[in-house]
């Protein structure tokens, strides 16, 4: 289990429990005594909980899982290798949907810099926060629930809204995907809202770095037979490359 999933399991038995002792989440999570003070530790710093008595508990500003910005961190020369990659295939006046990922956040970058006539459609604050510097630049924010842990709109709002577009590419990431199951995530509003999403486009494009191909997580977002495109970075292995292009799915390389 990587470091940022760990982390995630850990606010979320907080958030259930309120206190859990050092003991309890080792046993819940499966790894050492001395990982899950470690990981209690980094996140205190962040200020996300508080250690006390032998456990931990969310502290009281904690709305958020690892933060976004902390996400932004992990991979990230990759991810910005898989941006510059995506923007290929974004041509001017296309409409597309961005999810709330932070590879997407890095695409809105790449389609801001291209100077495009583009239209981004997302329930990404982070993203709209970003394309609202930029006046001249077409932007349709998604409106619905706030999900602090993604920085983003879900729920039936959300639901609603996608539900009656109709454009030309969506660009999504994912926690975890593989071969059968196609792209999954960690979070249930997520994933229902990025199955509408790719039921709202023409083109399905993954974006997702190697440390997420093979992986699973608990609920598929879009489905292996919706997938067009898979964009990843260069430390995908020939064997799972194969595997996707059983199912229809090109993988293109980032490099």
């Amino acid at each position: 289990m990587l470091t940022i999933e760990r982390q995630q399991r850990i606010i979320e038995l907080l958030k259930t429990e309120k206190y859990m002792p050092v003991n309890e989440l080792s046993k819940r999570i499966n790894v050492s005594i001395a990982t899950i003070r470690r990981d209690l530790t980094r996140l205190e710093n962040d200020g996300i909980l508080l250690k006390i008595h032998g456990g931990a508990t969310l502290s009281d500003r904690s709305r958020s899982e690892v933060s976004f910005e902390k996400r932004m961190d992990v991979n990230t020369k990759e991810k910005k290798m898989i941006a510059k990659k995506a923007i290929e295939f974004v041509q001017k006046n296309d409409i597309v949907i961005l999810d709330a990922g932070t590879t997407t956040f890095f695409i809105a970058k790449e389609i801001i810099s291209a100077d495009m006539n583009v239209t981004i459609i997302t329930n990404s604050l982070m993203i709209a926060k970003e394309t609202a510097n930029y006046p001249d630049f077409d932007l349709i924010f998604i409106g619905g629930k706030f999900d602090w842990k993604n920085m983003a709109t879900i729920g039936s709002s959300a639901i609603n809204f996608v539900s009656e577009l109709s454009v030309d590419k969506a660009f999504i990431g994912a926690n975890g995907f593989d071969a059968i199951h196609g792209a999954m995530s960690f979070d249930e509003d997520n994933a229902v809202l990025n199955k509408m999403m790719s039921n709202a486009v023409k083109r399905v494009f993954i974006v997702a770095d190697h440390s997420k191909i093979g992986k699973s997580a608990a609920f598929t977002s879009v489905p292996i037979e919706k997938i067009d495109t898979l964009i990843t970075d260069r430390t995908i292995d020939n064997n799972i490359i194969e595997a996707f292009a059983s199912k229809n799915v090109r993988v293109e390389i980032a490099e």
